[in-house]
């Protein structure tokens, strides 16, 4: 007759933990992104276009006289030569700013991002778009660039039939 007990079986419970311990972390990184962009993105809907357009223009009266550091040239994104030249910018930006208006649904959007999250991001970053056939030559740069050059108007495009993107750091 053979009494040995049977061995237990700890590591179902281990790994039983660890898969519930991942499980409420992927949630709650859920919960925290949908907050997120909830707390720093605003839709307002049924704006007139010249309400955009004093929306855009009091953006660029904060930065007199500064071209954007990205600029279409002939349909192409192209970093600005004499902003790209200029001395690096001592102050520290705080925030990513973004200001779209859709002239199809009157809809404008604001949204803000905080740059320490944009340092998180290692290599460049490459704005393009297949459907204005910016992918054969688009532009790329770093969020060092953009902190070197300091608070301003980063990129403008304006789509005559679709709307108006502004972006700028602060």
């Amino acid at each position: 007759m053979n009494d040995a007990p049977k061995p237990k079986r700890r590591w179902i419970w281990i790994v039983g933990g660890v898969v519930f311990v991942l499980f409420c972390i992927a949630i709650g990184g859920i919960i925290f992104a949908v907050s997120f962009f909830r707390d720093n993105m605003q839709v307002t809907r049924d704006v007139g276009e010249n309400a955009a357009v004093n929306e855009f223009d009091a953006v660029y009266k904060r930065f007199p006289g500064q071209k954007p550091l990205i600029q279409l040239v002939d349909d192409r994104p192209q970093l600005v030569a004499e902003r790209a030249s200029q001395a690096p910018h001592t102050q520290s930006l705080n925030t990513l700013h973004v200001i779209a208006f859709d002239r199809d649904s009157d809809e404008m959007v604001r949204f803000t991002l905080p740059f320490w999250l944009l340092r998180l991001k290692s290599g460049p970053i490459r704005l393009s778009a297949y459907q204005q056939g910016w992918d054969d030559r688009g532009v790329s740069f770093r969020v060092e660039d953009i902190e070197r050059h300091g608070p301003g108007i980063i990129v403008d495009v304006t789509e005559r039939r679709e709307g108006r993107l502004l972006v700028w750091a602060e």
